[in-house]
């Protein structure tokens, strides 16, 4: 297959490119979403404004599109490969201009053209295209993820997401048109469709199409790291012969994925980083850091696929499947197992994301991929969290050091006979030891927040719990000071001040000291608060938590007790989260 790029360029004002032709446009589903923010929305504001007073022209950069096949008699359709973002402006511009001409009254009008017959010219001409039938479309279709949104703007009505994009844009734009006078309006209208243009790029195939479009992006501004693999995975498919590479197929998988992740995961990237050191094939043993993943995914498309036991198309295909797994993972609502299986497994996984174990995604793929023995997985779900409990409460760095372990761990455990002792082993020699950990939990500070209940309570439990059969749930609980954080510094804690042993400077060093931090149900907690300290322990004593219950042995509170309970926490913690699994 020839590798020139058969391409038509046009430059055109902004009226020829959606008036011109019987065709209209479509963002395909694997383009991610409208992205632009208030710097690219304000940079075409300035310039409209600008062309308004000079009756110059301005070039707004470059759309390339590809014909996809349509049948007799309807509108031929034009994927945007690229540009999608200025046309979608230029579109809701479009609306919210013919929006403020309908609300004006005819009698503050002193155009040729009457208010409303402009606004239906731009409906007409612009924003909605009729078929050989005579029935009309919207002259853009976006992808699943705005289209509604874009529906909503193009009816005249408030986009139903309120936190889109494409949401925001609309109340840039609205808000600046409110300042608009009426009799600006028209000339606003007449300068966006006529003085500004584009080049319009017209591919006769999608190869030509991802080629070009990886030439015009510069990477890492415009274009995400996904955008770019997808880019070049396609541009890859549409040069391969149907029988070694079916590009309909690996169009399919990719885009069914992407569907699936991008309302589920705040930063898609990270699948695809953790997916890729995880897979068996190939094999990558080494971190892929964000910077990388684009390189690296090349390389694996151009290369290494094709020297593995794989294809590109089983990859992908995999890729794909993996990524339903991924997603139940992050939210920790797997189903592999009998429901009391599960439901342990997810009480993991809650933990894991409560510690913030976004890197261990890489290594519990590999192992919900590859141990199919709910037990086995338990175990090895209850090694990785008490590496990742010790990592962070030692405060270890989270760099491309914590991947290079994953990712070789899920290179080499996977072949032993017992790869689930060799994860425990591996882990165990990786991990800050006991001694490291009692220090932390004696020096650390401990906000009042999910992982300190979390601690807290994974301490009740395994601790001083004598049922070990109890289950707490962090979510429904409070964290209580026995001495109040604002001993000092609230009135109504004035008491609390004058009984402790100590003045302001000292006691906020041991305010957040887990010594001074016990577990309290919410109304228990409520009650409690501000009491004296003799007052307090009538709750603890009532509270179904051993550890709070034992304070009320306690005769008088003070640093010396606090010191005396974080030490005693301190010395739990390396027997709970331990690898004698």
């Amino acid at each position: 297959m020839s590798s020139e790029l058969n391409i038509q360029a046009n430059e055109d004002t902004i009226k020829s490119v959606l008036t011109r032709g019987s065709y209209r446009f479509k963002v395909p589903e694997y383009q991610r979403q409208y992205a632009w923010e208030e710097p690219q929305w304000e940079d075409m504001w300035n310039d409209l404004e600008e062309l308004t007073e000079s009756e110059s022209s301005h070039f707004l950069g470059s759309v390339v599109v590809v014909q996809e096949e349509t049948r007799m008699g309807d509108l031929n359709i034009m994927e945007v490969v690229d540009g999608q973002q200025r046309l979608v402006t230029i579109s809701l511009l479009l609306c919210l201009i013919r929006d403020k001409l309908q609300e004006i009254d005819e009698d503050d009008w002193d155009k040729d053209l009457d208010p409303q017959a402009r606004a239906e010219e731009i409906e007409s001409d612009y924003l909605y295209k009729k078929d050989e039938q005579m029935r009309s479309h919207p002259n853009m279709t976006l992808s699943t993820f705005d289209d509604d949104d874009y529906q909503d703007v193009l009816d005249s009505r408030q986009p139903s997401d309120e936190e889109s994009q494409l949401t925001e844009a609309v109340e840039y734009y609205s808000e600046k048109l409110s300042e608009v006078d009426y009799e600006d309006i028209e000339e606003m209208r007449k300068h966006l469709v006529n003085s500004m243009t584009l080049v319009t790029i017209r591919c006769n195939s999608e190869e030509s199409a991802f080629k070009l479009f990886e030439t015009l992006n510069d990477r890492g501004l415009d274009l995400t790291a996904v955008d770019l693999m997808k880019n070049h995975l396609f541009s890859v498919a549409t040069q391969s012969p149907q029988h070694i590479l079916n590009y309909e197929q690996v169009k399919s998988d990719w885009e069914e994925m992407i569907r699936l992740i991008k309302p589920e995961l705040t930063k898609p990237a990270r699948f695809f980083r953790h997916y890729m050191m995880s897979a068996e094939e190939p094999d990558i043993s080494e971190a892929i850091s964000s910077y990388m993943l684009y390189d690296r995914f090349c390389d694996l498309v151009d290369e290494e696929i094709e020297e593995s036991d794989t294809t590109i198309q089983e990859y992908i295909r995999d890729m794909k499947d993996k990524s339903y797994l991924y997603v139940d993972i992050v939210n920790a609502d797997t189903e592999e197992f009998n429901r009391r299986a599960n439901e342990k497994i997810n009480r993991y996984l809650e933990n894991l994301n409560i510690l913030g174990a976004t890197q261990e995604r890489t290594l519990l793929l590999g192992l919900f991929s590859n141990i199919d023995n709910s037990n086995d997985l338990i175990r090895g779900l209850s090694a990785i969290e008490s590496f990742i409990f010790r990592w962070r409460v030692t405060n270890q760095t989270t760099g491309t050091d914590v991947d290079e372990i994953h990712a070789k761990l899920c290179s080499e455990i996977f072949d032993e006979p017992n790869p689930i002792d060799e994860l425990v082993d591996e882990l165990e020699s990786k991990a800050p030891s006991d001694s490291e950990v009692r220090v932390a939990i004696m020096t650390n500070e401990f906000p009042r927040n999910e992982r300190t209940r979390y601690i807290l309570s994974k301490i009740e439990m395994d601790g001083y719990s004598k049922d070990k059969s109890k289950v707490v749930d962090s979510t429904t609980i409070e964290i209580e000071h026995i001495a109040p954080r604002k001993s000092f510094t609230a009135d109504k804690y004035v008491a609390w001040g004058d009984y402790m042993d100590c003045g302001k400077e000292t006691f906020e060093e041991y305010c957040n000291k887990i010594g001074n931090l016990t577990l309290l149900n919410e109304r228990m907690n409520a009650r409690a608060q501000d009491k004296p300290f003799d007052q307090k322990k009538r709750e603890y004593e009532a509270s179904e938590f051993v550890m709070t219950q034992e304070i009320t042995n306690i005769d008088h509170w003070s640093t010396e007790k606090i010191d005396e309970r974080t030490k005693e926490l301190a010395e739990k913690a390396p027997e709970i989260w331990n690898f004698d699994i």
